[in-house]
């Protein structure tokens, strides 16, 4: 079943021909947001990602696939995926969360394609 997915305000990005870099608003949306964003790019949909955000039960040994863990709960933390064409950081601060991706070649269109319907710039 394909999850809802309300969109996130960017609060500021950054891009050259192979980074680009994207500051949130630390929402609880982001992690279904960013799985999404991964499955877009062209990541495969492992256990990883579906993972990401989730909470993990040590007395069955799997991941809740239907809950989140609450996002306040990631303070200075920090998460990377990557694949052939993507490396992806993502850093969790107290207020913001940072999403790095870095390419060998340009992929600027792609990943703008990837957030398609995802997120919204906030308007200063």
């Amino acid at each position: 079943m394909e999850e809802e997915i309300k969109k996130i305000k960017v609060s500021k990005i950054s891009k050259s021909e192979f980074r680009s870099e994207f500051n949130f608003l630390k929402e609880q949306q982001f992690f279904s947001i960013c799985r999404k964003f991964l499955l877009n790019l062209g990541f495969e949909k492992d256990e990883w990602i579906e993972s990401f955000g989730r909470p993990f039960n040590k007395e069955i040994n799997e991941y809740i696939l239907d809950k989140e863990e609450n996002i306040g709960k990631y303070v200075d933390v920090s998460d990377h995926f990557s694949n052939k064409d993507y490396a992806i950081n993502i850093i969790f601060g107290k207020d913001k969360i940072f999403l790095i991706i870095n390419t060998n070649i340009d992929k600027q269109k792609e990943i703008s394609n990837a957030f398609e319907g995802l997120i919204f710039e906030e308007v200063s």
